[in-house]
């Protein structure tokens, strides 16, 4: 029988480890190592993750102050501002900087998609409140909506909080004519600037922390005179005059009932409209004497109590003539607003106002400057206060406009209390009662305890945005009892359009109680996947109401351990774990996972084994592990979505702790390593690893038969010699497996696809054969096709 040629020329099967190297298909490799298969017909060195930091490269080096958290903290996003408030789409980098205190260092790419400039450190702050320091190892989480970035740290950090960040531009303090006054000692006000503040919906008088003793207890705030004498003003009398504190008595009205308000914590200022002096009211002693901190002479002149900077308001209530409010004893209650929508729970206001029949309301609202840039006004609201059912709205206010008395009416403008000082003032009348409340205006009911996931200490470990909702899974907040507790197995979402605003009542109970809990959420067509440990469940939230999601499917065996065991691709969310890889496509799951022995696949998952996404050449990268606990954690295997096959790469990325991976806006996988590298995976092959295949080991279709094997031709193309670059194995004619033989050199051919042939002087008398190439990492080597030379001689195996 003549010679034949058996040729590999397509190798896109890639790795099989699970099947027998004597049955895998001819297209398939028994091994294929640091080597990439995403086109037809060849086989290309493998790429690595590298520096991807200095001249030339898309990032400057970071400078942390110690190793990010393994598997968190690396978050990018194209913002339409640059940190200058020039109004230009601009990338940002976020890297958390957990060593001390858990803060974020940016990078901003100020010629969008070339190279982003120096991290400034410490842009933003998870310490939770002023003056304490946030905790160290924060795994920081992030997410964004409309342009807002929301970072939470998922170890819960005891003085962390979640935190809020994004480009605000807002005028302040217009008045009816609609200029600008000019406050706190003579300057507008403009907030244009990245705000980097709480994500917390916090109500007025409540500090961004936890008060009260217990946790979530709202603080009361805000004061209401009964009879804040004529025309809302204050007519205060000197009492001594003297000494290094003053009693104040104003006997025009009183203030407030209650002697244990905030009135008499040093939370509010007595104002002197005459001439703008300022006095910090330090406490009281009955319900018409305030004390304040120096000595003043204030006796026949007009006063208002404001509250501290950024608190909340004021509020003087006097009612001058007919109208048709309905009589009873009325208490108050103030909200703020924050980004224009979303509204912080009522805070009751001490004190309360008796209102005669058929009359009208005077209301003068007292704001002091400095709220902060988020809050953009805040409402007024009363109730009767006997029957304590809903709050019915009064006034809405704006910190840019003034107030208004209904949704659609025209604003009232800011009066500042004194020239250029900044305590504001607007006045309104109420004629009669609304038929709003702030549960017609929210959609739901002002008793709950508290309407966000914003107090320190507190936050979730993961988040997604989707149909204009956010998502938030394994949760640590206030219960309604306002006691904070943790509940793994808690997926809260937010109201439509209000990212902030997660009521205790919005969840969605599944697996409640299993011995699970949440660790990712990804979302892809109209469906929410929630990763449990063990279980995926499906949701669809296609339904414009949360009343029409419903739990589409579940799923056993393909939860996650690690939140950065997700990904999502152009294909579909992608998710990795002991038993296997796999896909959602919007409609089914598949498994791309059926190549690899599945003891090798389960030894090489780990608890942080991470999974990253590489879109040019279309490459899915699971990365054996986040942390450096071995010498081989920075281990790959790697699966191209163009010819749906597996090779495995030793070192993709060096040893070391690692962020998470992204796909950045460069088109790179990309990690952040160490405490001073950004590390990116381009798909490209590189130089520097050694080339490995392994072929089928092939009986050519004719079991039991020996065969005379002639040599081997091998089409390639390569910078470098390879001394001893083929070699093979076989089963010779007795039925006895061989070791490792070289059968000869693969010479340099200059880079171009070249054809090298290497002969047996005596032919080999074997049953099977099976071709190595075993090429040097000084080139990058690619191959084209492999053919063995052989003759059949028919004679069986003895």
């Amino acid at each position: 029988m003549p010679k034949q040629f058996k040729t590999y020329t397509r190798f896109e099967g890639g790795l099989n480890t699970k099947t027998n190297a004597r049955s895998i298909q001819d297209n398939e490799l028994a091994q294929a190592n640091n080597v990439i298969i995403d086109e037809f017909g060849m086989v290309k060195s493998c790429g690595k993750a590298v520096a991807n930091t200095g001249g030339g490269t898309n990032y400057t080096a970071p400078s942390l102050g110690g190793a990010q958290q393994a598997g968190y903290g690396l978050f990018q996003a194209v913002m339409d501002y640059k940190i200058d408030e020039t109004n230009s789409p601009t990338v940002f980098t976020f890297l958390a900087d957990p060593s001390s205190a858990t803060k974020i260092d940016i990078a901003e790419d100020e010629t969008p998609f070339s190279q982003s400039g120096a991290f400034d450190t410490d842009e933003i702050d998870l310490v939770g409140y002023p003056g304490v320091s946030g905790n160290s190892n924060g795994a920081a989480v992030f997410d964004i909506a409309d342009g807002v970035v929301r970072i939470a740290d998922a170890n819960f950090g005891a003085n962390n909080t979640c935190k809020f960040y994004g480009f605000i531009k807002r005028k302040l303090w217009l008045d009816s004519n609609g200029d600008q006054l000019n406050v706190d000692g003579g300057s507008a006000q403009t907030i244009s600037e990245y705000a980097s503040t709480f994500s917390g919906l916090h109500e007025p008088f409540n500090t961004p922390f936890i008060t009260g003793g217990s946790a979530g207890t709202p603080a009361n705030g805000g004061l209401v005179g009964a009879t804040l004498g004529v025309n809302g003003t204050l007519t205060a009398s000197d009492d001594n005059g003297s000494g290094s504190s003053d009693d104040i008595d104003f006997s025009a009205g009183t203030l407030a009932d209650d002697l244990d308000t905030p009135l008499d914590t040093g939370t509010f200022k007595l104002v002197n409209k005459t001439d703008g002096a300022v006095y910090s009211i330090t406490t009281r002693t009955d319900t018409n004497t305030v004390i304040v901190s120096s000595a003043i002479d204030i006796s026949n002149k007009d006063c208002l109590v404001a509250p501290a900077a950024g608190y909340g308001y004021n509020l003087e209530v006097i009612q001058p003539g007919s109208g048709s409010m309905t009589a009873g004893t009325y208490e108050f209650a103030q909200t703020f607003i924050y980004d224009g929508v979303q509204e912080s729970v009522p805070s009751p206001m001490f004190g309360t106002i008796t209102i005669a029949s058929s009359k009208y309301l005077q209301l003068g609202i007292i704001a002091h400057h400095a709220y902060g840039s988020r809050r953009t006004g805040g409402r007024i609201y009363m109730r009767d206060s006997t029957v304590k059912g809903e709050w019915e709205f009064l006034v809405d206010i704006s910190h840019t406009e003034g107030c208004r008395t209904s949704l659609e009416g025209e604003y009232t403008g800011w009066a500042t209390a004194y020239s250029q000082s900044s305590e504001l003032t607007c006045t309104v009348n109420i004629t009669a009662n609304n038929v709003d409340t702030f549960e017609t205006l929210n959609g739901y009911s002002s008793s709950v305890q508290t309407n966000h996931i914003g107090h320190t200490g507190c936050g979730y470990k993961t988040s997604v945005v989707s149909n204009r909702r956010r998502f938030v899974a394994n949760v640590k907040s206030p219960d309604d009892t306002g006691t904070t507790v943790h509940q793994p197995d808690r997926l809260m979402y937010s109201e439509i359009n209000k990212f902030d605003t997660i009521l205790p009542t919005n969840f969605i109970d599944i697996g409640v109680n299993d011995g699970e809990e949440f660790v990712k959420l990804e979302a892809f067509a109209d469906r929410l996947l929630a990763f449990k440990n063990r279980t995926l469940y499906i949701i669809n939230i296609g339904g414009g109401s949360d009343t029409q999601w419903f739990l589409e499917s579940s799923h056993q065996n393909m939860g996650v351990e690690f939140h950065a065991a997700v990904t999502k691709t152009a294909f579909g969310v992608c998710w990795v774990n002991k038993n296997g890889l796999y896909i959602y496509d919007g409609s089914k799951i598949t498994n791309l996972q059926t190549k690899i022995l599945e003891s090798e696949w389960e030894a090489f998952v780990n608890s942080d084994t991470m999974i990253g996404y590489e879109p040019t050449h279309k490459h899915l990268v699971v990365i054996r592990d986040a942390d450096d606990e071995s010498s081989d954690n920075g281990d790959a295997y790697v699966y191209s979505f163009i010819t749906k096959s597996f090779t495995f790469v030793e070192d993709l990325i060096a040893d070391n702790v690692k962020s998470n991976p992204i796909t950045d806006v460069y088109n790179k996988m990309t990690m952040a390593v160490s405490t001073n590298s950004v590390v990116s995976y381009d798909g490209e092959p590189d130089a520097g690893t050694t080339f490995d295949i392994k072929l089928k080991d092939d009986d050519f279709g004719l079991p039991n038969t020996v065969k005379k094997i002639y040599g081997v031709t091998v089409e390639y193309a390569s910078d470098n010699n390879n001394s001893d670059g083929i070699k093979y194995f076989y089963t010779n004619d007795s039925g006895t497996k061989q070791g490792t033989a070289n059968a000869g050199d693969l010479a340099d051919t200059n880079n171009d696809l070249d054809v090298n042939r290497v002969t047996f002087g005596t032919p080999l008398l074997a049953s099977s054969f099976q071709v190595q190439l075993d090429m040097d990492g000084n080139s990058i080597q690619k191959v084209n096709n492999v053919a063995v030379e052989y003759r059949p001689i028919y004679k069986r195996i003895t």
